[in-house]
């Protein structure tokens, strides 16, 4: 069987919607997620940037963009 990387996916997530809602974070926080999804369907999952608002994130997810395509 592959277990080779078939894509990444990059979202934003509100922490009430992620396993994060568990750890002592802020209800009004926004992560930048990474999601690294194999041919076999198995999906990984980091967390990569916390933020106070979703225009924050927002705006961090612009940036890892920018860093990722120049």
């Amino acid at each position: 069987m592959n277990t080779s990387a078939q894509r990444a996916t990059l979202v934003l997530e509100h922490t009430s919607a992620t396993e994060d809602a568990e750890e002592e974070v802020g209800d009004d926080e926004w992560c930048v997620v990474a999601y690294l999804v194999y041919d076999s369907g198995r999906r990984d999952r980091a967390t990569l940037s916390r933020c106070g608002t979703r225009e924050e994130a927002a705006e961090t997810l612009g940036k890892m963009w920018q860093s990722l395509t120049q």
